[in-house]
């Protein structure tokens, strides 16, 4: 598992998970995992839901170019 984000505050992204409808959201911010093993948390705003924000480990989520 990644220690570093592989996200930057400012890029779009989908939340990647089957049975979800497209979750389109703004990277707000990362932080870097704590110890090896850890998962790494993006913080996202997401698009369609009155801007709520919450933390999202990074292995749920795709660059929006990428999908």
């Amino acid at each position: 598992m990644a220690i570093k984000p592989k996200f930057k505050p400012g890029q779009l992204v989908k939340f990647d998970h089957p049975g979800v409808p497209d979750w389109i959201g703004l990277v707000k911010s990362t932080q870097i995992a704590r110890r090896r093993g850890d998962p790494v948390f993006v913080l996202v705003q997401w698009c369609d839901s009155q801007n709520t924000e919450e933390y999202i480990p990074q292995t749920q989520l795709k660059l929006v170019e990428d999908v």
